[in-house]
């Protein structure tokens, strides 16, 4: 063709090109919206008030372990065959073995058995020394329709550096309104009183 008495060659779209570059943008992510940020989930326990409490008592907490493999701050989740995946977008906001230290520390306080409970680090001489192992943290999705949040302990009772007690408890709370932090924290509290309410200790 000409134009103004120059011969112009016409130039036909390369869609080939474009495609590529459409692959290009898709891949680079330029086009689509950025991947969900993690969800953070606590597990608590408020202090409450109890008249049981041995005042002139004092327990140390030892250590706090979590099997695997729920020793993750990625949620275990439970599938329907029974096994076990984790969930990168709902996660616990530390490790388990730190995020259940304060609760425990507050439900063993708050059961009356033991009295005032230390933390680990405390330099405060005491006879009784709480250790804690966690074998389940995770959320059960087996039963269709049902999310079940779900925690199984063992506590032992060292007194004098001689194992007194194993105290075993399990928990469980529904997880019906979304809210993990309350399902956990709920079936953690009751774990610990079930293996409480087997304690010979005065």
């Amino acid at each position: 063709m000409k134009i103004g008495g120059w011969k112009v060659r016409s130039v036909k779209p390369n869609f080939t090109f474009y495609i590529l570059n459409l692959a290009f943008a898709l891949a680079s992510g330029c086009l689509v919206s950025a991947p969900p940020q993690p969800k953070s989930w606590v597990v608590s326990a408020p202090r409450k008030p109890s008249l049981e409490v041995n005042v002139t008592k004092v327990a140390r907490l030892g250590s706090l372990s979590v099997a695997a493999p729920y020793d993750k701050p990625a949620m275990a989740v439970r599938r329907k065959d029974g096994s076990i995946a984790f969930d990168a977008y709902n996660v616990f906001a530390t490790s388990p073995s730190s995020l259940l230290r304060a609760p425990l520390a507050t439900l063993l306080g708050d059961g009356g058995h033991f009295g005032r409970i230390l933390p680990s680090s405390s330099t405060a001489r005491t006879g009784t020394t709480v250790e804690a192992v966690v074998n389940d943290l995770s959320l059960d999705c087996r039963e269709e329709g049902r999310r079940i949040a779900r925690v199984s302990l063992s506590l032992a009772v060292v007194e004098n550096r001689e194992v007194k007690e194993f105290l075993d408890g399990d928990g469980e709370a529904d997880v019906a309104d979304g809210d993990y932090s309350a399902a956990f924290s709920a079936a953690f509290e009751k774990a610990v009183s079930m293996a409480l309410a087997g304690a010979s200790l005065p």
